[in-house]
């Protein structure tokens, strides 16, 4: 339970768990009684004169090889380890969820799809999917494509099972020049999923990629968006990234989705290593929920990015309801750790719950900031948290929004000074302890301060894991009663000993 957080980056990067049945339903593509014919691609011995279907008569392109693919029919393209030099366009659905059309490494071969000098050079996308289902793309290399709205991966349409895993996509960009500032018609997608009809995309499931080294412009790294239903995004890393890292949004006109199901939902968020993202022109979100509806934000790490985790809903007189932030490490991101709330005309995250996370030394930029500030809100509840500042202000609700039916109870609060924990309500008080903001608001009416006690607060060796005798262990809501499938920080139950811990760790002292 004690694991550093560099064990835990280590087994982001080694594991896929896919636990999330209700969401993703559970795939065999072994079974030999399936009707799914195999193809091969050797780049630097094939022939795509040759059938492709063994090895030695492999074909030399991948493009041939989605080009032999039959609609409605399973099949696995297997690349042998190379370089190829194309941009790609799928040419058909899998059967079933069985029978996949699947694109993979062969024989555990570094294949990398390559933008420079590639085929096809006016095509925007490395790999693009125009709405098929029942698709797999595993284990391949998706580099270096530099141009004005350039994808890595780009999936439209409608369908439904789309699976992209172990990937690694990186230096995909709108400019060569990592130091231009973009304006809103700079974007380059990296890997994205948008639902542009009025039927939606569902059962999509990104694991265990890598997405890095990216110059997005004004987009973001991985990217759900339209008009989508029923996804699980879990155990990717996402660092370096000159904006956003992993972003759900809605109610954008350009997804070509009607209004009504303009948005992201249905989904989980789940065990995700987010860092480094930081946008040169706005405050850029590890995680960001942007009028999408019902998510599940659970167990993920976001650290130095412009902010921790973000939900709000930039579009007017939209709403992002349902969010649910839970059991996350937040640390040493430069704005806020958790930035609630819309800032649109007539816009609000409503319905929405902030419980058992770990927030620590946000706000790096210095200046005046807390490590949790609220824009326009109606109904967001806040439980059981740990909220340790490397100043003294810990919450801000900012002036000129508008935060209605607020509830807040059962947090832990710390801050540099030992002593003091500034609360900035804006035109409705101002608070310099704890005690004074209970008394004054009514909120948070269990809440404590104290030392949380990590198992090591250094920057050089950090580990937010609850240490033996912390009083955070035990000391969350008694009434708290975990959802269907929900975990710690370590994956672990959330509720051990009869009551729930504060903060993202669950012990089982």
């Amino acid at each position: 339970m004690k694991n550093a957080i560099a064990c835990l980056l280590m087994a982001t990067l080694i594991s896929c768990s896919k636990k999330d049945s209700e969401l993703i339903h559970e795939k065999d593509l072994g079974a030999s009684a399936l009707a799914v014919t195999n193809y091969y691609v050797n780049g630097a011995t094939g022939n795509d004169a040759n059938a492709g279907t063994s090895e030695s008569t492999a074909l030399k392109t991948i493009q041939k090889a989605l080009d032999k693919t039959t609609e409605g029919a399973g099949a696995t393209i297997y690349v042998a380890g190379g370089t190829y030099k194309e941009r790609l366009e799928w040419a058909h659905s899998g059967a079933s969820a069985a029978e996949p059309i699947t694109l993979t490494n062969y024989a555990g071969g570094t294949v990398i799809i390559d933008g420079v000098g590639a085929t096809n050079d006016s095509r925007p996308a490395l790999i693009h999917v125009a709405s098929k289902s029942h698709i797999r793309i595993n284990n391949i290399r998706i580099a270096n494509n530099i141009k004005p709205g350039a994808f890595g991966i780009h999936v439209e349409g409608t369908g439904t099972d789309v699976q992209i895993t172990s990937c690694r996509i990186y230096n995909i960009g709108w400019t060569t020049d990592s130091t231009a500032m973009p304006n809103s018609g700079n974007n380059a997608n990296p890997l994205i999923l948008v639902g542009s009809t009025p039927t939606a995309y569902t059962e999509i499931y990104f694991g265990g990629n890598q997405v890095y080294a990216c110059n997005t412009g004004y987009s973001e790294a991985m990217t759900i968006g339209g008009n989508v239903s029923n996804f699980l995004i879990e155990n990717n890393i996402v660092h370096h990234i000159r904006n956003i890292g992993i972003d759900m949004t809605g109610h954008y006109g350009w997804t070509g989705a009607p209004d009504s199901v303009n948005f992201a939902r249905n989904g989980n968020v789940k065990g995700n290593v987010v860092y480094n993202c930081i946008s040169p022109v706005a405050t850029s979100g590890g995680i960001y929920v942007d009028g999408g509806r019902w998510i599940n934000i659970e167990g993920n790490i976001s650290f130095n990015n412009g902010a921790g985790i973000t939900v709000g809903c930039e579009n007017p007189n939209n709403t992002a309801e349902g969010i649910n932030i839970r059991s996350n490490f937040i640390y040493n991101n430069i704005d806020a750790g958790l930035l609630i709330g819309s800032n649109a005309s007539g816009s609000k995250v409503v319905y929405s719950t902030i419980s058992n996370n770990t927030l620590f030394k946000n706000y790096t930029k210095g200046g005046w900031g807390g490590e949790i500030s609220l824009q326009n809100t109606d109904h967001v509840t806040f439980s059981s948290n740990i909220i340790q500042s490397a100043s003294d202000i810990v919450v801000l609700k900012l002036l000129g929004y508008t935060t209605t039916n607020l509830a807040m109870d059962y947090d832990r609060y710390y801050t540099s000074s030992g002593s003091a924990a500034t609360f900035d309500w804006g035109n409705d008080g101002f608070y310099t302890t704890l005690a004074g903001f209970q008394a004054g608001t009514g909120l948070d009416a269990h809440a404590t301060y104290g030392n949380p006690s990590f198992v090591n607060n250094t920057a050089g060796a950090l580990n937010l894991h609850l240490a033996s005798g912390s009083a955070c262990i035990n000391a969350g809501d008694p009434a708290f009663v975990p959802a269907p499938g929900e975990l710690d920080i370590d994956k672990q139950a959330r509720k051990q000993n009869n009551r729930v811990d504060i903060g993202a760790d669950e012990t089982a002292l």
